[in-house]
């Protein structure tokens, strides 16, 4: 063989042990991302979730945007507000500077914190759809190689994320229903999901999920022309520093709830 080809070859098989997405079908995919993601003990997150929910004013869309670290099922989050979450639970730092329970804060603080996810959730959801995925093509995050992959939640797990993320909304105590699940088209209503997968370790380094609320009017009490037919939030994050600097400074008063030494 010429030296030509031997840095040819050389150079393919390199290239082929770097792609570990290769010819893997998107469940398969999936698979490696969910063992490649419970190998790693955290990482650093931007999550920014759009939504008419977050709004003071009925009809119009406001923006959350946090930076934070994630270490296993714990996420703490800054910026439109404090917050920590472990697994579903969460707390969120209030005007008072009191640390409570989104159900407990108010206004802005209560919409904030109902609608507040923590990252892992998303991420475990993502891999445990995998039925349903399919490619989406390639595209760059940053300077990684990423291979797209779109998925979606079953009827019975839309229902359960409406129930979580409405659950607290003090918002809809005027309307007598204590999360809008109980208004929801099951249908209509859908759980997407977006993924932009490294090519060489197979950690999400991009993940959007879009939770549909589709409304079903006719189980309104009253007042059911002031609801829109649909209600979306949008939830984008990105993932970087895997296994880097995840020190956190946690309140004592966070440390308690979630039983931290």
């Amino acid at each position: 063989m010429s030296r030509m080809a031997l840095l040819l070859a050389l150079s393919a098989a390199f290239q082929a042990d770097e792609d570990k997405i290769g010819k893997l079908k998107p469940p398969q995919v999936l698979a490696k991302v969910q063992a490649a993601w419970a190998k790693k003990k955290g990482c650093h997150f931007k999550q920014e979730i759009v939504s008419t929910l977050l709004a003071r004013e009925p009809g119009q869309e406001a923006t959350a945007q946090f930076d934070g670290k994630l270490a296993k099922d714990f996420a703490a989050f800054r910026g439109s507000a404090d917050a920590w979450a472990r697994g579903k639970e969460k707390l969120i730092k209030a005007k008072d500077g009191s640390i409570v329970e989104p159900k407990k804060a108010d206004a802005a603080t209560n919409r904030t914190g109902s609608i507040l996810r923590n990252p892992w959730i998303m991420v475990s959801e993502l891999t445990r759809f995998a039925a349903p995925s399919a490619f989406a093509g390639e595209e760059k995050v940053g300077e990684t190689e990423c291979t797209l992959i779109e998925t979606s939640a079953d009827e019975k797990s839309v229902m359960d994320q409406i129930k979580e993320v409405t659950g607290d909304l003090k918002s809809l105590e005027q309307f007598y229903i204590r999360d809008m699940s109980a208004v929801a088209d099951r249908k209509k209503s859908s759980s997407l999901y977006k993924a932009w997968i490294s090519r060489t370790d197979l950690l999400v380094a991009k993940l959007e999920w879009t939770l549909i609320i589709a409304m079903n009017k006719k189980s309104i009490p009253f007042d059911a022309d002031k609801i829109p037919d649909q209600i979306e939030i949008r939830y984008s994050m990105t993932f970087t520093k895997y296994d880097s600097e995840l020190e956190m400074d946690l309140p004592p008063a966070v440390k308690r709830y979630f039983k931290m030494p």
